[in-house]
């Protein structure tokens, strides 16, 4: 349930495995989607490092030509430590270049030294999470001035489906907003509440 300004129009969309609409006014249009798939959308920092997608790419420095590999035989590679990468690090030429964060890895016991880069779109994004009552929300705002875009993602924990392994879930979001229009959309996304949920839905398996 969301609360938006009278002159705001609502207009449906049907999907394919979500439910689609668009809530605007002759301004700005929001965007939402509600299902089990929806957009849970950009990473933290502290997410994308926790993935530990570095030490796959790490992983190619120790492959041999002329051997296929697979998950079985892919060289491993560990981690030891993350830091940030020091002005230093990140100025120099080549390699390291442009780097955000220093790995420390091991391979077969011997230590080396691995540059971490952030996508674009986890260094462009502000991205907030909270989980009260049950309910779990997720802001994400795109870094520097206007035009600006934001977007809010929120699901009842309680609906989670083991056979869909995912929850109910909507995502409201806007683009190029000027600064006034984002204040007018952060204060929307302020009264977004879920449904309650029936004890039906509780008990899906």
């Amino acid at each position: 349930m969301l609360d938006v300004p009278p002159d705001f129009k609502y207009k449906h969309h049907t999907g394919i495995d979500s439910e689609g609409a668009e809530i605007s006014s002759d301004a700005i249009t929001l965007f939402t989607n509600y299902g089990f798939f929806t957009d849970t959308l950009y990473q933290t920092p502290e997410e994308y490092l926790n993935k530990r997608y570095f030490t796959s790419d790490a992983a190619t420095r120790f492959m041999k030509s002329g051997i296929t590999y697979d998950y079985k035989n892919t060289p491993k590679v560990e981690l030891i430590s993350i830091g940030k990468s020091t002005k230093q690090d990140s100025d120099k030429i080549g390699f390291f270049s442009g780097s955000d964060y220093i790995a420390i890895c091991q391979h077969a016991g011997k230590p080396f030294s691995w540059p971490v880069k952030l996508p674009s779109e986890v260094k462009n994004h502000i991205v907030k999470t909270s989980l009260s009552n049950n309910v779990y929300t997720r802001t994400a705002r795109l870094k520097g001035g206007s035009p600006s875009e934001i977007a809010i993602y929120m699901r009842d924990q309680r609906t989670f489906v083991k056979s869909r392994n995912s929850y109910y879930g909507i995502v409201i979001g806007a683009k190029h907003l000027t600064a006034k229009q984002q204040e007018l959309v952060t204060k929307i996304f302020s009264t977004l509440r879920p449904k309650p949920v029936s004890p039906i839905e509780m008990d899906i398996q």
